[in-house]
């Protein structure tokens, strides 16, 4: 390597080491505002305080409390708690979920009142952001005294401590500091037992061949004779499988075994009667299979139905170069959403045992409206169908289990039809109670309206104004945010 290169790569290496200090800095700085935020909205009761956990709040607090909002206890004993209402700012800024705005705000006040040497450390650029959370996340449940043994320890070192040298050393605090608790969960036997089926994790499409699997991964750790039992269990039906000619592949058959199990009780069940000499008798009855009930809320466009795209052609999708008419878009209550194939479907209601729900086809682009305040089901599916998801900003929580709000509030005075599919949004059930019950001190509450295509704006969406001022447009592929309104620029404060 001549001079020259040499002089351009060190460049090039000293740029990259400036520009990871700098977004060091920068993401330091911004965590220290979310805490400075967090720290505002803030009640006098702290976590462990008995008026804290029973809600008995001082007057102010317990006033915010009925108009809708709620304190939160987000660290651990002796952090303040928190208005819960201020994290959906947090959220909308930092272009995430409530839960994970809370789970950053939380780590920030654990850090604030709990860790302080540590903080200041992340204060000062000195210790990556999510070296900070990891320990605050650790030290939660720590005693107050806990924490303040584990902040003085770490704090010197916490640019460098291991997950496991931090949780060693969080696990020392608990016994010396809380060994009654520690004792008892020494005797928990059963607090390692889990069991997780990731529905939020569907398996659509292989990277490699671009098939869809529909499939979902299970893992779990159980008590070692639930686990003998469910191993006979599976190996037995999975040999059942086998001897009716279902796949020779061991292992699809257990996978298969384990769905079977769940329609069915594979045990047996005792049945008392009356012997009619005035004792009871026992009979060994086996219990009765439970029939599998699909209920599928099918989409399908035009092309799916027609087989052509807009009317003049095969439906061909864009990405893959395939007509992809033989696809249904599943929108099932506990499901996840997704594609999956006419045949996985077809195998899915295959069986006489399964009883099939199928609801009509909905026209998103058509229009209803009825005169009473309760939606009918036909409109609440037909909002649900066209919003995914809650329409407040960033929000992820599934528009089936969500509150249908009246955009344009109901009027029982007011004219016919405002119950309809352009009035009625889905909120969660926190957002909505924050559009409706938050007021901030300026008097100003989240706001949001349909879009106006006339001026300018994209259809199909609804555009968010915050109480500072800021907007956000969500339409069904997510949200960004959005110029203010002409001649408004946000609140400063």
């Amino acid at each position: 390597m001549d001079r020259g290169t040499h002089t351009t790569a060190t460049a090039l290496i000293d740029a990259v080491r400036e520009r990871t200090h700098a977004a060091r800095v920068a993401e330091a700085d911004a965590f220290v505002a979310v805490g400075d935020w967090a720290a505002a909205h803030t009640s006098d009761a702290v976590v462990g305080d008995p008026i804290t956990t029973l809600g008995e709040w001082h007057d102010a607090a317990y006033a915010e409390a009925l108009a809708g909002d709620h304190f939160l206890e987000l660290g651990g004993p002796g952090a303040p708690v928190v208005a819960e209402f201020c994290i959906s700012e947090i959220a909308a800024a930092r272009a995430c979920s409530f839960d994970a705005a809370r789970r950053l705000v939380g780590d920030a006040i654990e850090l604030r009142y709990r860790l302080p040497r540590v903080h200041a450390r992340i204060a000062a650029g000195e210790v990556d952001v999510w070296r900070g959370r990891r320990i605050a996340q650790a030290t939660r449940l720590l005693t107050f005294d806990g924490a303040g043994f584990v902040d003085r320890h770490v704090a010197y070192v916490a640019g460098k401590a291991t997950g496991a040298e931090v949780d060693r050393l969080v696990a020392e605090a608990a016994a010396r500091f809380d060994p009654e608790t520690t004792e008892a969960e020494r005797h928990a036997a059963d607090g390692d037992r889990y069991l997780s089926i990731e529905l939020g994790e569907v398996g659509y499409a292989d990277p490699l061949t671009g098939t869809l699997r529909g499939t979902v991964n299970v893992h779990g750790s159980l008590d070692l004779a639930d686990a003998l039992d469910l191993e006979r269990s599976i190996a037995h039906v999975a040999r059942q499988l086998g001897e009716l000619g279902c796949d020779p592949n061991i292992d699809i058959r257990r996978s298969m075994a384990l769905g079977e199990i769940a329609r069915r009780c594979d045990g047996v069940t005792t049945l008392e009667y009356d012997a009619g000499d005035g004792t009871t008798e026992t009979e060994p009855r086996r219990a009765q299979r439970t029939r599998r009930e699909v209920v599928l809320f099918v989409h399908l466009d035009h092309a799916a139905i027609t087989g052509t795209l807009n009317g003049i052609g095969p439906g061909i999708d864009t990405c893959t170069g395939m007509t992809g008419i033989d696809l249904a878009r599943l929108d099932t209550p506990g499901a996840p959403r997704g594609a999956v194939t006419v045949e996985q479907v077809q195998s899915w209601c295959g069986s006489p045992d399964t009883r099939v729900t199928v609801k009509p086809i909905i026209d998103l682009n058509h229009h209803d409206a009825v005169n009473g305040y309760t939606p009918p089901d036909r409109i609440a599916d037909h909002v649900r169908a066209r919003w995914p998801r809650c329409v407040f900003p960033y929000c992820t929580r599934s528009s089936r289990t969500a509150d249908l709000d009246h955009c344009h509030p109901y009027d029982p005075q007011g004219p016919p039809g405002q119950t309809s599919t352009r009035n009625l949004f889905p909120l969660c059930r926190r957002h909505h109670r924050m559009k409706t019950h938050r007021e901030m001190a300026t008097g100003k509450r989240w706001t949001y309206r349909p879009t106006d295509p006339t001026r300018g704006e994209p259809p199909h969406a609804v555009i968010w104004t915050s109480p500072l001022g800021l907007r956000y447009l969500v339409d069904p592929d997510g949200t960004r945010p959005w110029p203010p309104e002409p001649g408004r620029e946000p609140d400063a404060t």
